[in-house]
């Protein structure tokens, strides 16, 4: 038996145990260690899927017979323990809320590389890319995305049960409790589907250890210009957020179950295309944290997944050469404020130029980078209490600021199939950072407005020649500054006609 294993008996049963034992006892030692791997993953097995992209275009290609004749399969044949999708992955079963509930939508939790592109709830199918979910006893069903997320690379799908035998109860989904915080070298177990082998119903499992947390996926080369290589850094876990796993995470290890020695899902498994000449892909996974748990819960409403902002444009400092600071400051490194910008959350809550921010709620934060992380998935709305060293009055000041809305630069990749608020004559709008495209503001004032975010054909907003990227600061005599605070206005006016104020000026009526 290997020396793994033993280590991993010897850590289950006290050393005392251990001391007295016998040969024989020491064999019943590791019997029992192996008794609890194969009770949790047996356990853990019901709730992880097996997710097949089945391309049309190109799976006829490959499936027609000596005479030209299309034999390419048709609905349940497809994916079968015979056919292998053109492109896979795995996922989890999970519900609405946080598993607890028996009468719950059950839906899959997966990867958004995996998926993207796929047909999506409420929206024509695409005829060249759909979904096909291999589910525990072999039963085979279609699913559509119901929102998607590319800053987190998450996605959830929603399944058609139609076709199958199964029925809610029938799937079993994984609590969503936020488990005990990860630690670097901790055991653990991965269920997935490499090289699609799952498609036959059975998740493959796998075991090994958490090499380190807080890691940045490796980077690997999108495109060369005639000055290097050039990153593609377009995901918060670009920021340090997964967990670096040594479980075999080979192709089709992405959307799979990483769970504890209890049982419990800690991650959700990523696995990275191999740089090339390299002979192994470098396996990661998405840690199950608060964090993670409200992302999870925008998408299961199919909403979109907001993250924080502050409105300030930070740096690395190293903290070693200010030698006034006094002795109780020991990181060695923190996030230096560049810039605030006038009005933003940083600014209402008394951020100056060069304070240098050392925690947000309690969390050291050693760079730029850990400052947007950190202030990012918290989400808009909520407080974040900086710590920060003012070097002007050489002491440590305390702040609290609600957040706004960290922008998003790529609006295609973004999947919703609700919204957050309804639609009011004609109008939608969202925090005035809400899109990258509409950020022109002069003097690098951030607008206490919302804004216009899309306007319906023939309604009142259109009449009024409201536009998108327009910027709302009242209606009628009520500021808004944000979408709770302009649903809460319109719904205190049910009258005919309402006055809109512009950040621009305009004095516009809105008619019922």
């Amino acid at each position: 038996m290997s020396r793994f294993v033993v280590v991993v008996a010897l850590l289950m049963f006290p050393p005392q145990a251990i001391a007295q034992s016998t040969p024989l006892d020491s064999f019943a030692v590791l019997s029992a260690a192996e008794d609890q791997l194969v009770k949790v993953i047996a356990a853990a097995e019901p709730s992880v899927v097996a997710v097949g992209v089945i391309k049309r275009t190109a799976a006829r290609a490959l499936r027609v017979d000596g005479f030209g004749i299309d034999v390419t399969p048709r609905a349940t044949d497809e994916f079968g323990p015979d056919f292998i999708p053109n492109e896979f992955g795995s996922g989890v079963i999970i519900t609405a809320g946080n598993g607890d509930e028996p009468n719950g939508e059950r839906l899959v939790l997966t990867m958004f590389h995996l998926v993207k592109g796929a047909s999506v709830v409420g929206r024509d199918a695409p005829n060249d890319r759909q979904l096909r979910i291999r589910l525990p006893g072999k039963q085979i069903c279609e699913a559509k995305i119901l929102a998607a997320d590319p800053r987190s690379d998450l996605a959830v799908l929603r399944l058609d049960l139609a076709g199958t035998k199964l029925n809610r109860e029938d799937l079993k989904p994984f609590k969503l409790h936020e488990p005990t915080p990860p630690r670097k070298g901790q055991f653990v177990i991965s269920l997935g589907n490499p090289y699609a082998i799952a498609r036959d119903g059975s998740a493959s499992a796998s075991w090994g250890l958490i090499s380190n947390i807080s890691r940045y996926p490796a980077q690997v080369e999108n495109d060369k210009t005639d000055t290097g290589p050039v990153r593609r850094d377009t995901t918060i876990h670009h920021l340090g957020t997964l967990l670096h796993v040594d479980t075999r995470l080979n192709l089709g290890g992405s959307g799979g179950a990483l769970l504890n020695l209890k049982g419990e899902l800690i991650g959700l498994t990523t696995s990275l295309a191999a740089i090339e000449g390299y002979e192994k892909s470098v396996g990661y996974a998405i840690p199950m944290d608060a964090n993670m748990k409200r992302v999870i819960e925008s998408l299961a409403k199919g909403l979109e997944v907001e993250y924080g902002f502050l409105g300030l444009q930070p740096d690395d400092c190293l903290l070693a050469p200010l030698r006034h600071l006094p002795p109780r400051v020991t990181q060695p490194t923190a996030a230096r404020v560049l810039l605030v910008f006038a009005d933003s959350p940083a600014g209402l809550a008394g951020v100056r130029r060069d304070d240098i921010i050392l925690a947000v709620n309690r969390k050291p934060i050693f760079g730029k980078y850990d400052l947007l992380r950190e202030v990012g998935l918290l989400g808009p709305a909520a407080t974040a209490e900086l710590r920060l060293w003012r070097e002007s009055e050489r002491r440590e000041v305390t702040l609290q600021a609600e957040l706004g809305k960290w922008p998003l630069n790529d609006e295609e990749t973004l999947v919703v199939t609700q919204q957050r608020h309804p639609e009011w004559r004609g109008l939608r709008v969202d925090y005035p950072t809400a899109r990258a495209k509409f950020m022109n503001w002069p003097e690098q004032r951030y607008p206490t407005a919302v804004v216009v975010t899309s306007v319906a054909p023939q309604s009142s907003a259109a009449d009024a020649e409201l536009r998108e990227g327009d910027f709302i600061t009242q209606i009628d005599s009520l500021l808004v500054r944000t979408p709770d605070e302009f649903a809460a206005a319109v719904s205190k006016l049910d009258k005919a006609s309402v006055v809109v104020r512009t950040l621009d000026g305009r004095r516009l009526m809105l008619k019922k």
